[in-house]
């Protein structure tokens, strides 16, 4: 008999809907995105992944599409050992940007998006690349039995033969601390892929803020890396038990995510 993921009642009826064929069919691999969503929202997660639902609201797209145009800059800057010049760069950026215009709410918005990937292109375009062996480079690496593996692409990884591995990721959004563990997992994770891919993990990291200028650098341990592993794990587990919990922060629900319609705690806060 499947398991039933129950939500709270809403106008006197009960919402049910039974897992069919068991989570560990449904998980071809996990992903820091998908378990950074978990801990977001275990509900969004649930619609999302695990019944694979048809999204039923409207979401804001412009800052995903932006960053997704950004990063392709970037990688192609990296893959032609900084070859790439700032015209050459700006070229393709005026003909990636065109497309996504449509997606900003204001001429306004979409002009200052275009301002700020001009920023960024000029600062990553005078990087010196030398040293980047790989850019976009994809694992998928096991973690322990019974636990999917865990899948995603390095934004940058930079060889210094009197020193080791380093890992980059791209960030267009606002910089944050180095004390956001949510945040700096994924540079620990870079390391322990660059342990399966090179057989050697990364030493440190960075996210490189090409928008708003600077980077936040992370050293990582064995310590590191055994307590992402434990908490791949955990999160693994909370999956097969099942808790989806719904959690509500004004912003994120209210642009980003395409269930709302669907979740009893958005149309509770609504009535509110």
């Amino acid at each position: 008999m499947c398991k039933l993921f129950l939500l709270p009642q809403i106008h006197g009826m009960i919402m049910a809907q039974g897992m069919k064929g068991g989570l560990g069919q449904k998980m071809e691999y996990l992903s820091f995105s998908r378990l950074s969503l978990l801990e977001t929202c275990g509900l969004r997660f649930y619609y999302e992944y695990v019944e694979k639902a048809t999204p039923t609201d409207h979401v804001v797209t412009y800052h995903a599409s932006f960053g997704k145009v950004i990063h392709s800059l970037y990688e192609e800057h990296g893959n032609t050992q900084g070859r790439a010049s700032y015209d050459a760069l700006k070229m393709r950026y005026d003909d990636t940007f065109v497309p996504i215009v449509e997606e900003f709410p204001t001429r306004e918005d979409a002009v200052a998006f275009y301002k700020k990937g001009l920023q960024a292109i000029s600062r990553f375009s005078q990087y010196q690349v030398d040293d980047v062996i790989d850019s976009e480079k994809e694992f998928l690496i096991d973690i322990a039995t019974g636990v999917p593996p865990m899948k995603g692409f390095i934004d940058r990884v930079l060889h210094v033969p009197t020193y080791g591995y380093v890992v980059a990721d791209l960030k267009t959004g606002k910089p944050f601390s180095q004390q956001d563990l949510k945040k700096t997992r994924q540079i620990v994770l870079y390391s322990l892929a660059c342990q399966d891919l090179y057989g050697e993990p990364a030493k440190e990291g960075y996210f490189d803020f090409v928008v708003q200028g600077g980077r936040v650098w992370l050293r990582v341990d064995e310590q590191d890396r055994l307590a992402l592993k434990s908490w791949i794990i955990e999160k693994w587990k909370q999956i097969l038990r099942e808790e989806f919990q719904p959690k509500y922060t004004k912003n994120f629900c209210r642009s980003f995510c395409p269930f709302r319609s669907r979740c009893p705690e958005y149309e509770r806060r609504q009535t509110v």
